[in-house]
């Protein structure tokens, strides 16, 4: 499976789910996927699944706050669902919580 996959825009709402590791080696390639889905989609939200992340690095995190920043341009609120422990624990630290949704 690929680390990250779009789903189909519903109800205004673009699904997007990140999988495996999540760092420098695929951060461009993520965050370009990302990027695209919302500049051609312009949803009124989108929502980034991680609940199968196992791991994410800082790098991991800029993808994340680009993401968000790209459905703000369009308009779109933006939030992160079902984190794994690990993966809130480095949004805790980073100090993210509050910004994707899940404090």
């Amino acid at each position: 499976m690929d680390v990250v996959s779009v789903g189909t825009l519903t109800d205004g709402t673009l699904p997007v789910v990140l999988r495996g590791e999540v760092e420098f080696t695929n951060a461009a390639r993520i965050r370009e996927t990302i990027s695209a889905a919302i500049a051609g989609e312009r949803p009124a939200a989108v929502r980034v699944d991680m609940s199968e992340v196992a791991f994410l690095d800082s790098s991991g995190v800029g993808v994340l706050v680009d993401a968000m920043k790209a459905a703000w341009e369009v308009g779109a609120s933006f939030a992160v669902v079902e984190p794994t422990p690990r993966v809130y624990d480095q949004l805790r630290i980073a100090g993210l919580l509050d910004v994707f949704g899940l404090s």
